[in-house]
């Protein structure tokens, strides 16, 4: 009996094998490789090479910080709008809920590359978005290129974007969480005398307040890896003004364009993303959690 139950379990192991595995196994090794298809024949060994490389390369540098500078633009925002339209979308004086609720899960439901070249459209210089502002006195605006003569605004154009698609989907799991709450625990208060906004505050939020937790860390997790709508709207420009750590690994190891092309480079970079990610929901766990406490008493 236990020997078909491990045959009938091999495929699923050599399966894991094959695409888990090995490839992360093989990525920490490429980390200590220079290869560059261009110019080499096969991987070299350089030790703490790429390490040096990473060091004194601004470009890197400069990456990590739009990533993060985007995250704590996007994420909190996120969140405290979706909260906000998830009180909303919850209260019984609303009407036409589940039609308006409906309509707000489209921008998440589009695939990002749609989204990308449909945003794309509408941002152009002679795009529906510009035409509309010309029609009322307003000059076109080079939106992805350098809006009101800043390029850095560019930025703002993505964070806005990615604000729009994914705000629909913390509200949605917290609109869940809260209709998840005993309606007889809210009656109690009522009953007791507690205004809709003492039981939405006192009660029901804290109630789901692992829900917004985990969406957050999702969301927060998410950002760290923005790629689809920058290699869509701006392909890291103008210059490498929207050239994130995601976005700037695709062009050292996968385009080769960049001024340190290297796949071995990118390995690094990319368990680089993984540290930093690692890190920073770590951190936020124990500062929300409180951790530290449970461990260190």
């Amino acid at each position: 009996m236990k020997r078909s139950v491990m045959i009938l379990i091999l495929p699923t192991l050599a399966l894991l094998l094959i695409l888990a595995i090995y490839p992360t196994v093989y990525l920490y090794y490429m980390m200590f490789q220079s290869f560059n298809p261009l110019i080499d024949l096969s991987p070299y060994f350089v030790g703490l090479g790429n390490f040096v490389t990473f060091a004194n390369d601004p470009e890197a540098w400069y990456a990590i910080g739009i990533m993060f500078f985007l995250t704590a633009i996007t994420v909190p925002v996120q969140v405290g709008l979706g909260i906000l339209l998830a009180m909303l979308f919850t209260s019984k004086y609303l009407q036409g809920k589940l039609l308006i609720r409906s309509l707000m899960l489209i921008p998440m439901s589009i695939p990002a590359v749609i989204v990308g070249l449909n945003w794309k459209m509408i941002f152009f210089t002679y795009g529906p978005l510009n035409m509309l502002l010309q029609s009322i006195g307003i000059p076109p605006q080079p939106w992805l290129s350098a809006p009101f003569g800043d390029p850095f605004n560019v930025i703002f154009t993505l964070a806005i974007l990615d604000i729009w698609q994914w705000t629909p989907y913390v509200m949605l799991a917290v609109a869940s969480g809260i209709e998840s709450v005993p309606a007889d625990i809210r009656e109690a208060a009522s009953i007791d005398g507690a205004s809709e906004w003492k039981i939405l505050r006192h009660i029901t939020l804290p109630m789901v307040r692992s829900v917004i937790m985990v969406i957050a860390l999702l969301r927060l997790i998410d950002s760290l890896r923005i790629f689809d709508i920058i290699y869509m709207l701006t392909f890291g420009g103008p210059g490498n003004v929207t050239t994130t750590l995601p976005f700037y690994i695709y062009k050292v190891g996968f385009t080769l364009t960049a001024a340190k092309a290297n796949i071995g480079y990118a390995a690094l970079l990319s368990v680089i993303l993984l540290v930093m990610a690692t890190i920073l929901v770590i951190f936020t766990l124990m500062r929300t959690f409180k951790v530290e406490r449970l461990i260190w008493g």
